[in-house]
């Protein structure tokens, strides 16, 4: 029953986060929304080789979590050799049992976490700018 509870909940915190527009509505670029941020994110982190991984919750479909992700595209070179990103979507049935594991009902999210997973600190759901993923990444302990 837990479950069920569980999985209603994320389904309609999920939907918060959908477009005024139909998902795979065609952009001004030609290619649709979902196809932008899946071919920007790519599988897994895309930049593995940190010690520390930015944990980005969203829903491909959703139009403040393609905002947030053209955000964290445009600060690709600044976040490189810093931290990873690992992508986490509502669209791959396998990343719902991260979203249980971190806890999260609002999207889009931010999550700065170690190597191993562990949790550092994250944003508050939402849209957030350079800025503040800037601030997030203070909690990054200097060696």
């Amino acid at each position: 029953m837990l479950k069920y509870i569980l999985f209603i909940t994320l389904f309609f915190l999920v939907t918060a986060c959908s477009p005024d527009d139909q998902p795979g509505k065609k952009s001004s670029s030609g290619t649709t929304k979902t196809q932008d941020i899946i071919s920007m994110s790519g599988p897994g982190p895309i930049l593995p080789a940190a010690d520390f991984k930015l944990i980005f919750f969203i829903n491909p479909d959703g139009g403040p979590c393609i905002l947030q992700g053209n955000i964290l595209k445009e600060m690709t070179d600044e976040l490189s050799g810093k931290v990873g990103i690992q992508y986490v979507q509502t669209n791959i049935p396998a990343d719902l049992n991260i979203f249980n594991q971190y806890g999260v009902r609002g999207l889009p999210t931010l999550v700065l976490a170690d190597a191993s997973g562990k949790e550092i600190k994250r944003l508050a759901p939402g849209v957030k700018n350079s800025d503040d993923i800037r601030l997030l990444l203070q909690n990054i302990s200097q060696p």
